[in-house]
């Protein structure tokens, strides 16, 4: 929360008449307030979607035709739970294939050994299809391995989050098929972060998190992850904030709001009313600062950032300086002003 002294507007001057002959210069009623540090200014906002803390991105090792595809995205799912599998025939066919080479390629090798021993083939002849014999059998148990990755297995309970082909469609090996959340683990809000914001995060800072679809509900957070890299479209720094668990189902793509609280010393910046302001181009704008004297002096700042009626002061006001937010339209420079005894802060 902010605070900001408040001050009331002076309605009248005083009725003793003037002791002199000269008439005394009326001065003009106004309402100020001082210029304070803010919260939104120390913490830092972010928006970012939720997603799990990990994931898995299956696929087969082998190309082929998806036969089987027994999961839509959303479905719950268990750990050895069959996902989806792959046309055996063509897979066996590989696996035939390679075992057909490799018997040809080990008969090849016997023959030519017969030769070798004969002197009716090199030695040169008798090692290269020594080695043809041990490439071909290698390729076929590689094959009949394959065999073994022609089922998408679950790893772990959880939620399908995409389903990337479709039944009797073909994939390439290695080409996603299926993402999956592990259940096992609790959700993290990623988002990007300024580079003069990620520098004043670290790991294990608090924040708190809301979301549109829990009106009123802020959950807790932690920094768990911070990007070494920039985003080479963006500009921004990942960070990934690891929700606390709650009784309310979060689900994967929700987008929320969150405020994180570095624990680094940072400058607080000061923040005044946005009625305080006179006129201002970019970050330069014009306020009414009342002196010890009483007198309103027209002021340069430098602004920053809008929060809930509030604008950052970045320079040009010092903590607890008197800024006209009523009654400043009336007013030229160094004029005269009443103001009330400062009220208690405000909340």
């Amino acid at each position: 929360m902010i605070s900001l002294g408040l001050t009331l507007a002076a309605c009248g001057g005083s009725s003793a008449a003037p002791t002199t002959g000269e008439a005394e210069t009326k001065a003009v009623p106004v309402r100020v307030a001082a210029a304070a540090p803010a919260d939104f200014l120390s913490n830092i906002a972010v928006v970012g979607r939720v997603e799990p803390d990990r994931s898995f991105i299956l696929a087969f090792k082998t190309p082929g035709v998806v036969t089987v595809l027994n999961v839509e995205e959303g479905d719950t799912v268990k750990k050895g739970q069959v996902l989806a599998e792959l046309d055996s025939r063509d897979v066996d066919a590989q696996w035939r294939q390679a075992e057909e080479a490799a018997d040809k390629a080990a008969r090849e090798l016997v023959r030519v050994q017969q030769l070798n021993a004969k002197g009716f083939a090199s030695k040169a002849a008798l090692q290269d299809a020594a080695a043809l014999a041990k490439s071909t059998r290698a390729t076929a148990q590689a094959a009949g391995s394959n065999r073994g990755y022609a089922k998408i297995v679950a790893p772990n309970d959880g939620v399908v989050l995409k389903r990337h082909v479709e039944a009797n469609g073909v994939v390439a090996a290695g080409a996603p098929v299926l993402t999956l959340s592990d259940m096992s683990e609790s959700y993290v809000l990623s988002a990007g972060l300024a580079d003069r914001d990620a520098l004043r995060v670290a790991l294990g800072d608090a924040a708190q998190v809301t979301f549109d679809a829990f009106p009123g509900q802020a959950f807790a957070a932690t920094v768990t992850e911070i990007g070494a890299d920039a985003d080479a479209r963006t500009g921004t720094f990942q960070v990934k904030l690891k929700i606390a668990a709650s009784e309310d189902t979060l689900k994967s793509g929700l987008v929320g709001r969150a405020a994180i609280r570095p624990s680094g010393q940072v400058a607080a910046n000061l923040a005044v009313p946005i009625d305080a302001i006179l006129e201002g181009h970019g970050e330069d704008a014009f306020v009414f600062v009342v002196d010890a004297a009483g007198n309103a002096k027209r002021t340069r700042i430098k602004v920053g950032r809008l929060s809930g009626g509030l604008v950052a002061v970045t320079g040009g006001l010092g903590n607890g300086a008197q800024v006209v937010v009523d009654g400043a339209g009336y007013l030229t420079d160094g004029e005269k002003v009443s103001v009330a005894t400062a009220s208690a802060a405000a909340e």
